[in-house]
């Protein structure tokens, strides 16, 4: 687990470094373009590059208090003001609940916190809004693990591999869990959507 962490952490480092005044327009045309080439690339180069402007996309927000709101709460969070950022994100939430990374944001401020109930919450309204988000399929995964709910920790791992082949560390973590055994339950994610991502 030490390994997926450390991976883990940089790539909160890149999420919450990324450029949130890039353009809107075209962006989902771009996202696709984007993972399709993750899929495919194998310089290490390439792929860190790829998963930078893949966030760069996420953090994409309307001009005026949408974006003035996301800039801020990010800001918050690199400065560890974690408990900020919530009430930050939750006003975005409010006034664009369908910004799937204003919801993915405050999932991780309160991942930090050790709110894990209201991680998980917000990290399933995220993968409703971004079925191919690996960043919180990865922290979903984290936290799955964590609460030993090893079946449902593996799903998520699984459907953050899908979308980006490139984690390192990620493929020990899925066998580590599945040699734990574990029934899978119904509702694999625990997000109360069967086919969520797959």
């Amino acid at each position: 687990m030490t390994l997926l962490r450390t991976c883990l952490a940089a790539l909160l480092g890149v999420m919450l470094g990324a450029n949130a005044l890039a353009q809107n327009a075209g962006s989902n045309t771009m996202l696709d373009t984007l993972f399709a080439k993750l899929q495919t690339a194998t310089d290490p180069v390439a792929i860190q590059s790829l998963e930078t402007a893949i966030w760069e996309q996420w953090v994409m927000v309307p001009e005026g208090p949408p974006r003035e709101l996301m800039l801020r709460g990010i800001a918050e969070m690199q400065q560890h003001q974690l408990k900020q950022s919530v009430d930050t994100f939750s006003k975005l939430i409010e006034i664009a609940p369908e910004l799937s990374e204003a919801w993915n944001k405050r999932a991780t401020a309160y991942w930090l916190l050790g709110n894990f109930p209201a991680s998980l919450s917000d990290i399933c309204e995220t993968v409703k809004r971004e079925p191919r988000h690996f960043g919180a399929y990865s922290g979903l995964g984290m936290i799955r693990a964590e609460m030993g709910e090893h079946s449902r920790a593996v799903a998520a791992f699984e459907l953050a591999k899908k979308y980006n082949p490139h984690i390192v560390g990620i493929d020990g973590e899925i066998e580590r869990l599945k040699a734990m055994g574990g029934d899978t339950p119904a509702d694999p994610l625990g997000c109360s959507q069967r086919t969520a991502g797959r």
